[in-house]
């Protein structure tokens, strides 16, 4: 019974930060803008051109490069999931980084978001999207 009293407390605190944990963030607060994109090999101005909003039920949309674009995104603290994602199909001269960028979110499944900063991991833990707030 001792042992327990000592341990105890332990198992209380643990329990209370894992509940915290698994509460989502707020991250529609802000509308984000990418400042780094894996596979784009594109200009930084480019890059601060496309843009994310997460907005109610899980709604999402942003700017992709030719098209606006929306869609989907379920996410606690760590993990993140985009449906397919859709845009107006217009062609211009961005359009292979319109598709990098879109292929990049929906291939995300992790994140991390600090001092202002959002990145999106794949399952691998690559990083696929670096954004900041807009």
């Amino acid at each position: 019974m001792n042992d327990f009293r000592k341990i105890f407390p332990i198992l209380f605190l643990s329990l209370i930060m894992l509940s915290c944990n698994s509460e989502p963030i707020e991250l529609s607060d802000h509308e984000w803008r990418v400042i780094d994109l894996s596979g784009a090999g594109t200009s930084k101005e480019k890059l601060r051109n496309l843009t994310l909003t997460f907005q109610e039920d899980q709604k999402i949309s942003g700017f992709a490069g030719c098209n606006d674009y929306r869609g989907g995104a379920t996410y606690n603290r760590e993990q993140i999931k985009f449906s397919t994602l859709y845009t107006d199909k217009e062609n211009c001269e961005d359009i292979n980084l319109e598709k990098t960028y879109l292929s990049n979110l929906e291939n995300s499944s992790n994140y991390t978001y600090a001092a202002d900063k959002l990145v999106l991991f794949d399952d691998s833990g690559n990083i696929l999207v670096e954004m900041e707030k807009k």
